[in-house]
């Protein structure tokens, strides 16, 4: 074949001519097309979310209608009868009977709160949250849900938009929406965060004292569970107090580490020239040669929390209570079944052992290996009552409404199968509630039962069943014996009479002379 007979291919500049793509250009269009994909699902899901918002305010709207709230109340004839009896009621009757305080507007929305968490597993709180986000989206911010609903703004941008808007006066909220929300639709949350707080400042009206006295009011703590056996312990204060609070515990983290981090062997000769003479002596169970500033601030945090004291002596010998739960043979070392904190669950075995023989705040709790009895309550703990209370604490733990985690420690003992009516006062009629649930029992269409172990089966006013079970599904505590012999008797300091007691059947054998003949 001539040169002059070849195919030549076409020209650039013809109708037909199509290149082949590159490997580059292939990619490009691969990147793309999946992270379109990606962001078409984000659009969907702020659409989807947006018309959640809107199922919530028919959802709050139905059930602030006279008719709805009234039916959504609870049985009203059983509350005036207990306000009749008051008399003889106890002071958790008595409480309960105060009840009715609530409105029918206010049960109506514990109600659809408690029924949307149960059934979507979701924090009561959240839920309560997403119904007001819900309102002022739509009240406050009707610019902000319309670009939410169009899916050009996701659900985070929206609620801290309107966050920082309902800080402001009414006069000031629509200049801000206008200015702010072009910035939610090109901005991640974080920075968009940022601007939006700054564009605040700018615009609020009041000048920093008086928001500043405003927001003290919300100054708290609170202990948070983490993974692993640990936890975080929260702190929302001033500024001022919180970063005086930090550069204190760096300053003295920083000079220990220039000290040089002593080993655990080094700490009992001088106390005075390293990390013990704060009370943060280092774990004998960490094998690493020294710790690192985030370490010796969190071991200098929890000195001065545990050990501190205020100027007044205010603290001194004051030390938090955690009550754990120890297995028998964990307690010997002859197991590695974790032990249980109140509140949090499983710990190490070290962790328990170590609570269990080296810290007195604590409450020891010895439970059987097979069984799961408590077999101890504590030293102190002799009376029926007292011994049922700490039973109750330790099967429960937390308020046993669905999805509730208030702790026991805070929440009401209540009668399942009320009192009034004929209840008995055992453990298999008593429950751990938390105030706003133990008032949602009595007022509201939800309906408790329980069999024995401690199993709550709730209804709820949607006729839907969901059961708890306890956190510590232990025996109940055994009865107090009656007292043998002469009533001047005493009973003995110890606590054997949690155990069955077992006759001796033979003499006891002799002890050995410490120089036998043999």
């Amino acid at each position: 074949m001539s040169i002059a007979d070849e195919v030549l291919p076409p020209a650039p500049d013809d109708d037909d001519y199509s290149p082949e793509p590159t490997l580059d250009d292939r990619v490009q269009t691969d990147l793309v097309r999946h992270t379109e994909r990606i962001a078409a699902d984000d659009r969907l899901i702020a659409r989807a979310q947006a018309r959640r918002i809107e199922h919530l305010l028919d959802l709050q709207d139905w059930s602030e209608q006279p008719q709805v709230a009234s039916r959504l109340h609870g049985n009203l004839a059983n509350i005036r009868l207990a306000d009749d009896n008051a008399a003889s009621m106890t002071e958790d009757q008595a409480r309960a009977a105060a009840y009715n305080r609530w409105d029918d507007r206010e049960v109506a929305r514990r109600t659809i709160v408690s029924e949307t968490a149960c059934l979507t597993r979701v924090a009561e709180r959240t839920i309560d949250r997403q119904l007001n986000e819900a309102r002022f989206l739509s009240s406050y911010a009707p610019a902000t849900f319309a670009a939410f609903s169009r899916g050009e703004i996701s659900y985070r941008h929206a609620t801290t938009l309107i966050g920082q808007l309902l800080t402001l006066p009414d006069g000031g909220q629509a200049a801000f929406e206008e200015k702010v929300l072009p910035d939610a639709k090109r901005l991640p949350v974080g920075r968009f965060r940022d601007k939006a707080r700054r564009l605040r400042e700018r615009l609020h009206p009041e000048s920093i004292v008086t928001r500043h006295r405003n927001a003290l009011a919300d100054r708290r703590s609170y202990w948070e569970a983490a993974p692993d056996g640990m936890a975080w312990l929260h702190w929302y204060g001033t500024a001022h107090d919180t970063k005086a609070a930090y550069d204190r515990i760096n300053t003295m983290a920083v000079r220990l580490k220039h000290l040089g981090d002593p080993s655990p062997a080094d700490q009992t000769d001088d106390a005075s020239s390293n990390g013990a003479a704060f009370g943060i002596a280092q774990d004998p169970a960490d094998d690493s040669p020294t710790r690192t500033l985030d370490q010796l601030r969190a071991d200098i945090t929890a000195a001065l929390l545990l050990d501190g004291i205020t100027p007044d002596g205010m603290g001194a010998g004051i030390r938090g209570t955690v009550m754990v739960t120890v297995p028998v043979l964990t307690l010997l070392s002859l197991d590695e079944e974790p032990g249980t904190l109140e509140g949090y669950g499983p710990i190490s075995p070290e962790a328990a052992r170590e609570i269990a023989g080296h810290a007195p705040s604590f409450t020891r709790l010895l439970t059987h290996p097979e069984t799961g009895v408590v077999l101890s309550l504590g030293k102190t703990q002799h009376k029926n009552t007292k011994a049922m209370k700490k039973y109750l604490r330790v099967r429960d733990e937390t308020c046993r409404f669905p999805g509730c985690s208030r702790p026991a420690v805070t929440s009401d003992v209540d009668h399942t199968d009320p009192w009034a009516g004929g209840g008995n006062t055992d453990s298999d009629n008593l429950a751990h509630l938390c105030e706003p649930h133990h008032r949602l029992k009595h007022l509201s269409q939800w309906r408790v039962t329980q069999e024995p172990g401690g199993i709550l089966h709730w209804t709820s006013p949607g006729k839907r069943s969901y059961r708890t079970d306890p956190a510590n599904p232990v025996g109940p505590p055994r009865p107090r014996p009656p007292v043998m012999g002469p009533k001047t008797r005493k009973r003995p300091a110890d606590e054997t009479y949690l155990m069955p007691r077992q006759r001796p059947t033979r003499k006891p054998t002799p002890p050995v002379p410490e120089n036998p003949p043999f």
